[in-house]
């Protein structure tokens, strides 16, 4: 695709992403919020974008966004072209396993490639920066905006506090949080469990479980700093499994985490424990949840037992993804 060449048809690929953890939840002097988090291969979307006189979006995927979540996105895409005076508007599919409010940042990802092809069906070539602007997204974290355009892992140190509340990044109107780091992330094998029978987090859940968690008391933020600073960023560093190992276990007990665990009980801790049983090394969960993702030696065996054991649940088998979303003619 050349540059400023207006075309008629656009697919974009996009992967998933891993949220570690959120990390200043408190009343913090400094900063608020910040995260930590990867890029990984499968599950993924794709998109398809056809030139059109109107927007309209059909969500082929076996969990589809819901009307309003629907509405949303075209008003975003709306805005954008009114903001551009762009002729051209865009008949989108959306394919592909990345389930919605799942803890794999859809949300990011389907926005930014939506208004990316928009530009590109219009001749317009868009920075990222540009993008993640008009998107809104990523006022919490920016892990998912960053990982979309060039995947591996990300780091980043939150948003100046201004005394605003702490929100989920749909609703977060605050400026975009600093980012410490992008590097590549090892290439260890990774399991995934999405858990079909227990019902995930609406955008009403999510901003009401902000609401009622935080605050966190500014010791209970030190602790998961720590463990994510010097546990889990330097473990990436220096390519020690073992160590991101122990303190993605670590994590999972400090108070930012451990109260979106609770978020689902008894049903999600008795997956993790048979997670355990048949040999994972570690087992964390992604964002609010309530999908988990867990290292091993044996990643594969452990995926093909857990499949007969709980087939309630859906298992994938993964990498980190150390390239960003990928762009081709359709």
């Amino acid at each position: 695709m050349g540059q400023g060449q207006r075309i008629r048809r656009l697919k974009i690929s996009a992967q998933s992403r891993l949220h570690l953890t959120l990390l200043a939840m408190h009343n913090g002097k400094y900063r608020i919020n910040g995260g930590l988090g990867f890029a990984i291969a499968d599950p993924s979307c794709e998109l398809t974008f056809s030139s059109a006189s109107d927007f309209s979006i059909d969500d082929q995927r076996a969990i589809p966004l819901v009307g309003n979540e629907l509405e949303r996105l075209i008003r975003l895409l709306q805005t954008e072209q009114q903001r551009h005076d762009f002729p051209i508007t865009a008949e989108i599919a959306i394919n592909g396993n990345m389930r919605p409010h799942s803890g794999f940042g859809s949300g990011s990802a389907i926005s930014l490639a939506c208004l990316e092809a928009l530009h590109w069906l219009n001749g317009s070539i868009p920075t990222p920066e540009e993008l993640i602007a008009a998107s809104g997204r990523g006022r919490t974290s920016g892990v998912g905006i960053h990982s979309y355009f060039s995947g591996g892992c990300v780091f980043d140190l939150g948003r100046a506090a201004d005394n605003n509340a702490h929100a989920p990044s749909h609703q977060a109107t605050a400026s975009r949080p600093l980012l410490l780091d992008q590097l590549p992330m090892p290439d260890w094998e990774i399991g995934i469990c999405i858990p079909l029978s227990i019902a995930h987090k609406s955008q009403a859940d999510e901003r009401a479980f902000f609401e009622r968690t935080c605050p966190l008391p500014a010791e209970a933020v030190y602790e998961t700093l720590y463990h994510s600073l010097f546990g889990l960023y330097a473990a990436i560093r220096d390519v020690d499994r073992a160590t991101f190992c122990h303190a993605l276990r670590a994590v999972q007990a400090c108070a930012w985490k451990k109260a979106e665990r609770l978020e689902y009980g008894a049903a999600l801790i008795e997956i993790e424990q048979a997670l355990y049983a048949n040999g994972a090394e570690a087992v964390g969960m992604s964002s609010l949840g309530p999908s988990l993702f867990f290292l091993a030696d044996n990643v594969t065996e452990i995926v093909n037992q857990m499949r007969l054991a709980h087939p309630h649940c859906e298992w994938l088998l993964t990498r980190p993804a150390n390239h960003g979303r990928v762009l081709t003619d359709a």
